[in-house]
């Protein structure tokens, strides 16, 4: 099973990087996508089906989106979370009765405010994540034989050498995965934008699974290639992980 996740940097429709967009959503051709920043008019392909956060907490475009979540087999059931604007859940249920809760998210940049809270001191982001972690563990124990995946834009980087977000952040933000039960597959070792251009970046787009089987993960990866070819395209690199189900 591929699953991808990528902001689409408010992209209109109808525009060029729209298009550009969906050739790359076209070629990765994901089973479960965790698309963020998007828009409601901009989808993978016409088989698919999918669930949106509500309505977005800042002014912008009809139709625009924090999150939407797309699957293309199974039974998708929404479900609540406690942020609608800028989380959005899922309970899929795939033809040979697996379930999979699926969470996508946006957690607060450096410069972003919260609700009442100020972005200063990272107050934004850790208000954010405790909320979005209480939904994690509220999930995971209403569906306790579910797989939890977690995906979209973290603004936080998780590998050693610090890249984006702050280290308060980012130790907040691996006790709180670890508290949930959850591994961060694209960070690390694993990931796939510190690879791809020599360790000139890290990784702010994360999917984390709660334990994975030895042997279900086989790779993580990400597009577009370059670094330059992000230009007109998108301000993140999209990243996947291939695992085994």
């Amino acid at each position: 099973m591929k699953i991808a996740t990528w902001n689409l940097e408010r992209a209109r429709p109808e525009s060029k990087q729209a298009e550009r967009q969906r050739q790359w959503l076209s070629r990765i051709d994901a089973d479960i996508w965790i698309l963020t920043e998007t828009h409601l008019g901009i989808t993978p392909r016409a088989d698919y089906y999918s669930v949106a956060s509500g309505l977005p907490d800042r002014p912008g475009a009809d139709g625009e989106r924090w999150v939407q979540i797309w699957v293309k087999a199974g039974v998708l059931t929404p479900l609540e979370t406690s942020d609608e604007a800028r989380t959005a859940a899922a309970l899929l249920t795939l033809p040979d009765g697996q379930q999979w809760v699926l969470y996508g998210t946006v957690l607060p940049w450096l410069e972003s405010g919260w609700r009442s809270h100020p972005a200063s001191q990272g107050q934004a982001f850790a208000a954010a994540l405790a909320t979005q972690q209480a939904d994690w563990q509220k999930l995971r124990a209403i569906y306790p034989e579910a797989v939890l995946i977690i995906a979209g834009d973290f603004n936080q980087d998780l590998n050693t050498l610090h890249y984006y977000g702050s280290r308060q952040n980012k130790q907040a933000l691996r006790q709180a995965l670890a508290d949930a039960g959850l591994d961060c597959l694209t960070a690390g070792e694993n990931d796939p934008v510190h690879q791809l251009i020599c360790g000139q970046h890290s990784n702010i787009d994360h999917i984390c699974l709660s334990q994975p089987l030895p042997g279900q993960f086989q790779r993580s990866f990400a597009w577009p290639p370059r670094l330059e070819d992000l230009r007109g395209l998108s301000d993140h690199f999209g990243v996947g992980i291939d695992i085994c189900v």
